[in-house]
């Protein structure tokens, strides 16, 4: 069982990464795109820096499309091991006795946990895509 904060050896690189939500690599490529963007509307600026922060910038957005790819097809392998939520509460089940992390926030907080990075993403990629 991976933890948080330590360093488990013979634990695969994508597996953790997987975990990552893709969202946030989605957010940082906008970034870096509309930065690109900026750079080459400014006369003092060497083009081509704006076009190695441009061209990261489609990396990174690449990559947000594998974790979220990857993520999607080990869904069932990370459900039981992983939590989201920063806010679990560990309780034990009167059943078996073994403790398990539930989470107890509200469906609102989860939808507005998801939906405003989501709506920011498509904000910069119609930004993005309105400057080009």
């Amino acid at each position: 069982l991976p933890c948080r904060g330590h360093i488990q050896e013979g634990v695969s690189p994508q597996l953790i990464m997987a975990r990552r939500d893709s969202i946030m690599w989605f957010m940082m490529g906008i970034a870096q795109l509309l930065i690109g963007n900026a750079l080459l509307a400014d006369e003092n600026t060497a083009n081509w820096i704006a076009y190695l922060i441009q061209g990261t910038g489609g990396g990174t957005m690449a990559l947000g499309l594998y974790f979220l790819m990857f993520l999607a097809r080990n869904e069932t392998e990370f459900s039981e091991l992983y939590s989201k939520a920063e806010k679990t509460i560990l309780q034990t089940n009167p059943e078996t006795g073994r403790k398990q992390l539930v989470d107890n926030s509200s469906k609102p907080v989860k939808a507005a946990w998801y939906s405003i990075p989501v709506a920011i993403t498509i904000f910069g990629m119609f930004q993005w895509l309105a400057t080009i």
